[in-house]
């Protein structure tokens, strides 16, 4: 990726949402934000509270350990300081992962390797684990079949705690991995079609949320 190019990615979004998505990072993003009193503050975001719908107050953390207290309705403009750090956020997941996630090296044969070593984790009776019919070309898009594949083993592992789990998964003898715009989980003949966005950023809390498909339709 070009050192300017994923700025062409990135959509417009209101401060709140911004501040939002902010808050989830677990590393602090370097932010600056101008109110309408005039003021601008340089920080790192602490908290965010609703007293009521239509009452949010913002709590900031500036670099010389001063802590600012306002209005979310107060901020005219808030700036992004360390974009490289929320490209997924401010594209909104057309960027699917962190840059620094590109400086990894992962080849469609090493990723197939990798499969195929872990494939076992899933149960014995899983013989074969299909990713052909996925664009490949792109290093995020491997990256994000290994994410996926762990976020599927833990929803396994969850899933078959127990003497019923185990039976009900013992049907399944393939996977199959499919491009699609949302994430849809199939059962057919033996085989799990687990189809979702593999070129975008993928669903918070995965593993979760496999767990939570597979146990509707096993």
């Amino acid at each position: 990726m070009e050192k300017t190019s994923y700025y062409k990615a990135f959509v417009a979004q209101t401060p709140e949402g911004i501040l939002q998505s902010i808050l989830k990072k677990e590393e602090p993003i370097l932010i600056a934000i101008s109110l309408t009193n005039g003021s601008y503050i340089e920080g790192t975001l602490l908290d965010i509270s609703e007293e009521n719908k239509h009452q949010k107050s913002v709590c900031i953390l500036s670099e010389n350990d001063n802590v600012s207290f306002f209005n979310i309705r107060d901020i005219t403009v808030i700036t992004v300081k360390q974009p490289k750090k929320m490209v997924v956020e401010l594209s909104k997941g057309a960027i699917s992962r962190p840059l620094s996630s590109t400086n990894q090296e992962l080849t469609v044969l090493q990723l197939k390797r990798w499969l195929n070593n872990e494939k076992s984790l899933l149960g014995n009776r899983i013989n074969d684990l299909k990713i052909d019919t996925l664009n490949l070309k792109e290093l995020n898009n491997r990256l994000n079949v290994q994410d996926v594949f762990t976020a599927l083993q833990k929803a396994v592992n969850n899933i078959t705690t127990d003497a019923l789990g185990e039976e009900a998964y013992q049907v399944l003898d393939t996977i199959v991995f499919e491009q699609t715009e949302t994430l849809q989980l199939k059962i057919q003949s033996k085989t799990l079609t687990i189809s979702l966005a593999i070129d975008k950023a993928l669903p918070e809390n995965l593993a979760d949320t496999l767990e939570e498909k597979l146990l509707q339709i096993l």
